[in-house]
């Protein structure tokens, strides 16, 4: 079984493909993940794109901010085996 959620407020996203609001998600099941329905800003067309393939912008007015600074591959693998690493 599948539900459907159109969002009441929508929601500001970032596609492979542009800058988007995200107007409603479908949820398939736990086999699939949850797709969203967005529509860009430049053209007005509507796409779906899984969850993992979008990043959803925070509202400032609600305190939200994007964290700009994101560690590369390099410095997450060694954070990784630095903490799960033998203890010395």
């Amino acid at each position: 079984m599948s539900t459907i959620h159109e969002l009441q407020n929508t929601i500001d996203v970032e596609t492979p493909l542009g800058y988007a609001k995200a107007i409603a998600w479908i949820d398939y099941g736990s086999q699939t993940n949850t797709v969203w329905k967005v529509v860009f800003y430049k053209d007005g067309s509507v796409r779906n794109f899984y969850d993992d393939d979008i990043k959803v912008y925070p509202n400032k007015m609600d305190g939200g901010e994007i964290e700009t600074t994101f560690p590369s591959n390099q410095q997450l693998i060694k954070g990784l085996k630095r903490h799960f690493g033998p203890k010395e």
